[in-house]
């Protein structure tokens, strides 16, 4: 009796060693998107499946939804929802749930990234500061502009958070990590995260078949003053609009409690910039902004 205890217990472990080794080392990829020389792929745990698209067009959005399952059960999803602008350029927003009992690793890559020029939209540290009715709020400006061939790539940065329900009854998302170091090697950005249970990860990036501003110089002054001025960027953009800081209150968790604002969401500050400095950035942004509150 005891042998087969010990053989029972021995399975046990080898087969955890396995899923364990799956889980951590074993990946795979599965190219969900392509548009123009780009694609996306998601990268997961081999052991994970990744269901076939299921496929809403709405407006100007079209959305791509996807199950995350393990051996047959539930983990999460991903979806996916590319947005055409009038101006013909397109958003392209990525979300990743986990509404399982497992913390997992994914990696968004955008891939045929050969040759690729980087600016950054934080060439230094962003100052902190503390608005007596908002908090602080450190999240930082987008990653930053890829360019590669024809083609020019505005890239967010990713949000990881957990939906929380304050005490009045409003639903938002308490951030607990924003990631904006991605690795960009051998033409491919590596988008990676680990995702805890009941948590889920948001981020975008914009694609144009031209630069986003008319010259280096007009891109250097609005990153200038975006850092400067941290409640004029809008660095957290969902399909439902722009998840940005909530005024606070006596519930501590609006420290760090985000949620879509109908004032914000307009952006008329990219509505007065494009009067005096007019740039395909700002005129996309006001485009996001009608598209979303449709």
């Amino acid at each position: 009796m005891f042998r087969k205890i010990v053989i029972l217990i021995g399975v046990v472990f080898f087969m955890a060693l396995i899923l364990f080794t799956g889980m951590m080392f074993l990946k795979n990829e599965t190219e969900v998107y392509s548009e123009g020389g780009i694609a996306l792929a998601i990268e997961k745990p081999t052991f994970f499946t990744l269901s076939d698209a299921k496929q809403t067009e709405v407006g100007t959005d079209v959305t791509h939804a996807y199950e995350i399952t393990l051996f047959g059960l539930s983990l999460g999803s991903y979806t996916l929802v590319e947005r055409t602008l009038e101006n013909e350029v397109k958003i392209v927003f990525e979300e990743v749930t986990n509404t399982g009992w497992m913390p997992f690793a994914v990696s968004l890559n955008t891939k045929n990234l050969e040759e690729a020029k980087v600016k950054s939209w934080n060439p230094e540290p962003v100052q902190q500061t503390q608005d007596d009715t908002y908090g602080a709020d450190p999240t930082i400006n987008p990653y930053g502009t890829i360019t590669t061939g024809e083609d020019e790539i505005l890239q967010g940065n990713l949000y990881v958070s957990r939906p929380i329900t304050l005490g009045n009854g409003e639903a938002v998302n308490e951030l607990r990590h924003e990631i904006p170091s991605l690795t960009l090697e051998e033409g491919q950005l590596a988008k990676s995260f680990w995702l805890p249970p009941k948590h889920e990860m948001q981020t975008w990036f914009m694609l144009s078949p031209e630069p986003f501003f008319a010259s280096e110089a007009d891109e250097d002054k609005w990153i200038s003053h975006a850092l400067q001025n941290r409640r004029e960027q809008l660095n957290w953009l969902t399909p439902e609009g722009p998840l940005v800081k909530i005024p606070l209150t006596e519930d501590l968790r609006t420290e760090m409690a985000y949620d879509v604002i109908d004032e914000r969401t307009q952006d008329a500050v990219s509505a007065e910039w494009n009067q005096t400095a007019p740039s395909l950035f700002f005129e996309s942004m006001i485009l996001n902004a009608k598209a979303t509150t449709k």
